[in-house]
């Protein structure tokens, strides 16, 4: 069995506090931009892993697309 680091209560509305403990270990963790994702294992454990929210500007470059648009054309195509 593993050593606990740290313990933490279930409070209402089932939120949860993270533990200063685990909270100086991981930087991620202090940023109000991370989402924390919840598995669930082959041996029935939980498991949790915090990753940066997505934001427009990560997406942002992502789909590349190779057909050239030109806005003035596109605009002028509705009016037509």
């Amino acid at each position: 069995m593993d050593n606990i680091l740290a313990t933490t209560t279930l409070y209402k509305n089932y939120q949860l506090a993270i533990p200063k403990v685990i909270r100086s270990q991981f930087k991620e963790l202090n940023s109000k931009d991370t989402v924390i994702d919840w598995f669930i294992n082959e041996e029935n454990e939980i498991i949790i892993k915090p990753r940066k929210k997505v934001s427009l500007e990560d997406v942002i470059g992502i789909i590349e697309d190779d057909d050239p648009r030109n806005a003035v054309e596109l605009k002028r195509s509705l009016y037509k």
